[in-house]
């Protein structure tokens, strides 16, 4: 498999320096950071394995000396700007250099603003933020509050129904938006099976079963998003600290 002048030449502008071994792969030299090893990392932060990844191709390499270890298919950002309510966000991969700075097992996503944001300007809903101490009544009478570390609904008995985390909170044309520390604002099964945290909101994660087809395409809000086996044997393969280029 090739690798194109112009791969390299963004390689160059990343401070990596890149070279085609005689399987026909990648090669990443990364240059020294001058810095130790991040929290959690073990040995030389990585084991001399490296993760390549091209926006282009949508693949993922790992790479150690001249070997390959692996070689997967990846969904990556949809490049597009979203504004709403005077707020704008850019869903795209970014290129550069990065570290794994985390790994975890079966990954609990908090879906950040703009999850809810994009549902309410696709569905004409009011977004409304919930805050401890206040009431929302509803039309039929009841109302959601926050009670510790839940978000539920009181009913006309005055018992309390916490909502199921995962699922979102629509009534009345309103999506209702709960704090960061709430249970309700945590979705399991979307990040899929495993996640590597690259730091400032970027993951390699796994598929929920929902998007398991995306694999490939520019779809994500930002992420690099793999199969399920694949996450899998790559978390694996690689420690914390383990560089990252992406070009």
């Amino acid at each position: 498999m090739g690798i194109r002048r112009s791969a390299l030449r963004a390689l160059a502008t990343l401070g990596a320096t890149a070279s085609i071994i005689a399987l026909g792969v990648l090669a990443i030299t990364m240059p020294p950071t001058g810095r130790g090893p991040q929290r959690g990392a073990a040995g030389d932060g990585g084991g001399g394995k490296r993760i390549v990844v091209s926006l282009q191709q949508r693949k993922l390499w790992l790479i150690q000396g001249r070997d390959t270890l692996m070689v997967s298919s990846v969904a990556i950002g949809k490049g597009q700007t979203f504004t709403y309510g005077g707020r704008t966000f850019r869903f795209q991969t970014p290129r550069g250099q990065r570290r794994v700075r985390a790994k975890e097992v079966n990954p609990v996503w908090t879906p950040p603003d703009w999850h809810y944001l994009e549902r309410a300007a696709r569905e004409k809903l009011e977004p409304v933020e919930l805050k401890p101490g206040n009431r929302y009544y509803l039309e039929d009478g009841t109302y959601i509050e926050i009670r510790g570390d839940q978000v539920g609904r009181v009913n006309r008995y005055g018992n309390f129904w916490p909502f199921t985390p995962g699922t979102e909170i629509i009534f009345d044309g309103k999506i209702f938006i709960p704090p960061l520390n709430t249970a309700q604002r945590r979705v399991p099964d979307a990040l899929g099976t495993r996640k590597l945290d690259l730091g400032d909101g970027y993951l390699i994660h796994g598929t929920h079963v929902y998007n398991e087809d995306s694999i490939g395409r520019a779809v994500s809000h930002g992420c690099i998003r793999m199969k399920n086996e694949e996450v899998e044997k790559l978390y694996e393969l690689v420690e914390v600290g383990t560089p990252v280029v992406i070009y």
